[in-house]
């Protein structure tokens, strides 16, 4: 499908978990359009946060994750424009190398390719499914594929879902009971299946854990597998047995074949003699199945044969392991870890007396240029809780050094800043091409005897400690610079001077060394621009310490608009450091780190705004109180406390943040102060709310939103609908230059019919639809204004598109218009 929440999460939890069958869910995208309601994360992060919340979820439903190249750019109407901005070979190529890397039997689309699946992007996505299911088995197609190691791959059957709305029409061939009752788990898959749901905390998914009979239905597109009258499973027709893999991979070897049954007759046997309170009694047997595994794969020269047989051999390894109670964990001193630096790594076995178990070796896997050393034990080892030490069967120890120019780790897709048409930029990633995140960095493997046969263990290394509330939490191990550098902003806005005129800049520098340093921060600046210090010298005495820097910056009178860079940094010895990062942490995700330079961005600009109190309703995840304050006004973020009993005819005008009725219930309570508030001689100026803002009856007057109307074309015309009123003449000119070089969108979740008392001030829709003049709506109310502005403002504010500001400027003026 195309997005994080289009999968069908109790379709993965009953094949996953009831089926027993490897499964993943490919999607298109990572999500970074979207909006977040636990954050302020848009964009590129949030798709970080959102792979990160699929990787939640199937770790519940027992599904694995993968992705394309191609970036969310928000809701889109039209097949084609996603095909346009993605291009269509290249989303298809993705889709192929995803089938080739996994080679599926089963393929399910999750969207039919049609109007019916709303949004242009599953349009595209349930389209170009067929053509990936034929086109990954043909040589011809994408040949580049099988220069990196891949192969074509024919999977046996296409199945499309029902997606969002079933239609008679296109009835199911098949309905499965995704509600079936696990007496090993003690769940429903279905209720399982909403665990992981609710896993997508940034979309506000976030759903009951539902029990009893749910359904499923998919209706069978392409059948190369034996044709079955009534089907009862996607596999029908398919041999998915051990034995079956010679049929599956047209293997006519009869050696291979008996090598086959032989290894059939053993997990039947492990499966007969399996007793869930004596599990480590089928080990012997889970071993030889294991070495018949290996032997069968070596026999063949199949490729395809020895893929699956691979993938026999895992699922062995893995019911040893958890058979026999044996358990491996590889842990490091520390979380982030600095070019040139080391770091302690403890590897761990744990297992009962009577497992049977040799371990013949302990062995890290590092990346190129890293260096690793055995070393005997370090004295501390802190587990966390007191009076309490682990007791290993076995451990080993090691000084792992990162090499002086290690790459920094971050998400593997960003680190080429550049993406062109919505797709990142994969160049140089093969390893890591589909996969949610790139591995580990430095993974351990032991080798264990198990009844005479030797078995290789591998596990991750991860950093543990012990949060005082949430208990032991793990993160990966990270290198990251000696030094970031972090920024109180990253966006000036500066009115056009005759005269001179001084901003304040806040820059902090955080040692990441594990020792003290000391440098110079400065800033570069353009030529003629001053900064007051021009550089300040700082110490920081150990790892994680942080300090602030102040300057102040002055511009020049007469300073042209546009945009100027200026770029922070800190010199440490030979080193200049000029990075900051976003880390992203939550506590339903692990931790991922952005870096970016520490870039300013002074927009110069022809602005004015009057000086008006403002306060401000917070909403979800949006950053327009910043931009207020860049405008240099008095602005008070408005609290629960504030909004119910503090005196709001102290503000000239009241700001409400975007979807604030959904995540705000005070500011629900209290919408009858606010239209108070208003009929004193307030501005209200209400941003983009969802369906609960009218259900609720919190307009003035009343008013609809019976649909998601919205303009998705950023470059859409808009027509000033009354080019007299105030907000397009005080205390701005507005003109059709403001509306240029949006991004993303004009407008969404516009009013779609209103009372005769608004006034509508702008329309704008997408070609080949009705005109839409309710994203921006005026009413006066007493002696004061009220705005319904569903303008995108959360995204063009933070960004620093001019008119945005501009226009803003004149609706947080208002109050002083005549």
């Amino acid at each position: 499908a195309a997005h994080p929440d289009d999968e069908d999460s109790g379709l993965l939890a009953y094949l996953a978990r009831r089926e027993q069958a490897h499964t993943v869910y490919l999607s298109l995208t990572r999500g970074d359009g979207g909006q977040n309601v636990i954050g302020e994360e848009l964009f590129e992060p949030l798709g970080v946060i959102r792979s990160e919340e699929l990787l939640q979820a199937r770790r519940l439903d027992g599904a694995e994750q993968l992705f394309t190249r191609v970036m969310d750019y928000g809701y889109s109407k039209q097949r084609s424009e996603a095909a346009r901005f993605w291009g269509e070979k290249l989303t298809l190529g993705d889709m192929v190398r995803a089938i080739r890397l996994y080679r599926p039997y089963v393929i399910i689309s999750r969207f039919s390719g049609t109007p019916a699946d709303g949004h242009g992007q599953h349009q595209l996505a349930g389209y170009l499914t067929p053509m990936a299911f034929k086109s990954a088995a043909d040589p011809n197609m994408f040949p580049e594929q099988l220069k990196d190691g891949l192969r074509p791959w024919q999977a046996k059957k296409l199945y499309r879902g029902q997606g969002f709305r079933p239609s008679p029409e296109d009835a199911a061939t098949l309905v499965l009971n995704t509600g079936e009752y696990d007496s090993l788990i003690g769940r429903y898959y279905f209720e399982i299946a909403m665990e992981g749901r609710s896993q997508h905390k940034s979309q506000e998914m976030g759903v009951l854990e539902i029990r009893g009979k749910q359904t499923s239905g998919v209706r069978l597109l392409e059948n190369l597998g034996r044709k079955t009258e009534t089907e009862a499973s996607v596999f029908d027709g398919l041999d998915v047995s051990i034995t079956g893999i010679a049929e599956m991979t047209n293997n006519s070897e009869k050696e291979f074949s008996r090598k086959l049954a032989r290894l059939q007759s053993t997990a039947e046997l492990a499966l007969m003699n399996y007793n869930q309170y004596e599990p480590h009694k089928i080990v012997p047997i889970l071993v030889k199945g294991y070495r018949q595994a290996v032997d069968a794969e070596s026999s063949t020269q199949n490729p395809d044969s020895k893929f699956i047989l691979r993938q026999k051999q895992s699922d062995f390894v893995n019911a040893i392991r958890m058979a026999s109670g044996v358990v491996v964990d590889a842990l490091s001193d520390v979380e982030k870890i600095v070019g040139g630096n080391s770091t302690n790594i403890s590897v761990k076995v744990f297992a009962g007396p009577d497992s049977n178990i040799r371990i013949k070796d302990f062995a890290l896997r590092i990346p190129n240029g890293w260096m690793s050393e055995s070393i005997s034990e370090p004295v501390s080892q802190n587990t966390g809780f007191r009076f309490r030490n682990e007791e290993a069967f076995g451990s080993s120890f090691f000084k792992v050094t990162a090499a002086k120019n290690a790459p920094l780790t971050q998400p593997y897709w960003l680190e080429q800043p550049a993406h062109e048409n919505f797709t990142f930029n994969w160049d140089g990633k093969d390893a890591s091409k589909n996969l949610p995140f790139a591995a580990q960095l430095v993974t351990a493997d032991v080798k264990i005897e198990f009844y005479g046969e030797d078995i290789t263990l591998t596990r991750g290394v991860q950093f543990r400690f012990a949060d005082d509330i949430r208990g032991e939490l793990r993160r990966e191990l990270n290198v990251v610079p000696g030094a970031t550098i972090g920024l109180e902003s990253d966006l000036i806005i500066a009115p056009i001077s005759p005269t001179k005129t001084k901003y304040n800049m806040v820059m902090t520098v955080t040692n990441n060394m594990p020792k003290a340093i000391s440098g110079t921060a400065q800033i570069d600046l353009p030529a003629g621009w001053k900064l007051s210090p021009e550089r300040s010298t700082f110490s920081l005495g150990q790892t994680g310490d942080k300090t602030a820097v102040r300057f102040e910056l002055t511009i020049p009178a007469n300073t042209k608009p546009g945009d100027y860079k200026l770029l922070a940094n800190a010199a440490i010895g030979d080193k200049k450091y000029d990075k900051q990062v976003l880390e992203i942490a939550y506590p339903h995700i692990q931790t991922h780190r952005i870096y970016s330079a520490a870039e300013v961005k002074v927009q110069v600009l022809d602005l004015k705004v009057s000086p008006v109190k403002v306060g401000y309703v917070a909403g979800s995840g949006d950053k327009v109180a910043d931009a207020i304050e860049r405008l240099g006004l008095d602005l008070k973020t408005l609290d629960e406390k504030e909004l119910s009993t503090g005196d709001l005819n102290r503000y000239d005008t009241i700001v409400i943040g975007i979807r604030a009725s959904q995540v705000r219930p005070d500011f629900v309570a209290n919408n009858g102060r606010l239209i108070d508030f208003i009929k004193n001689g307030g501005t209200l100026i209400v941003q983009y709310q969802q369906y609960e803002y009218v259900r609720n009856n919190l307009p003035p007057f009343p008013a609809k939103m019976q649909s998601n109307s919205r303009t998705v074309d950023e470059n859409a015309k808009v027509t000033i609908l009354d080019p007299a009123h105030p907000v397009f003449n005080f205390p701005n000119k507005i003109t059709q230059a403001d509306f240029s070089n949006w991004i993303q969108e004009r407008h969404l979740y516009s009013l779609t019919e209103w009372d005769s008392k608004y006034v509508p001030l702008l329309e704008s829709h997408d070609e080949g639809e009705d005109d839409a003049k309710g994203g921006m709506l005026y009413a006066e109310i007493g002696r004061g204004k009220y705005f319904y502005t569903s303008y995108s403002w959360f995204r063009q504010l933070p960004k620093g598109v001019p008119g945005a500001y501009r226009i803003f400027a004149n609706l947080l003026s208002q109050s002083k218009a005549k």
